[in-house]
């Protein structure tokens, strides 16, 4: 069974995929919630989490570059964590970041935040 941390401020978004995964038992996933993204790069590897979902728009509306270097960390902290970042198309800043952690490769895939859940899930399923 997979582990799937979501690394989100957002509680809804966060809440809303921990629940439709735990409801599908056809879904080998056992989902973790993860709000703090100043500690989330320890939470990942205390619950040795096997894919990291980081929500790029919450943290970094800016551009500041806190998602990259969250990536970063999750990558040396937890070298055999994938990485899929939720993206939202609509923000520069936020399609910028993503390309350039997956560029550096501190990211493994990005899918942006207007995609169907059966499309994220299938994306889970293959990383």
């Amino acid at each position: 069974m997979k582990r799937i941390g979501f690394i989100t401020k957002n509680r809804v978004l966060a809440q809303s995929l921990a629940t439709l995964i735990k409801n599908n038992l056809d879904l080998p996933f056992e989902p973790y919630v993860f709000q703090k993204f100043e500690q989330a790069a320890i939470d990942v590897e205390v619950f040795e989490i096997d894919v990291a979902v980081v929500e790029t728009i919450a943290e970094d509306p800016e551009g500041s570059g806190a998602i990259t270097s969250l990536c970063s960390e999750l990558r040396k902290t937890s070298p055999n964590c994938q990485i899929l970042l939720l993206v939202n198309q609509e923000n520069r800043n936020s399609r910028d970041e993503a390309m350039k952690a997956i560029n550096e490769k501190s990211a493994d895939d990005y899918i942006f935040l207007d995609t169907s859940l059966d499309y994220l899930m299938a994306k889970l399923l293959t990383l």
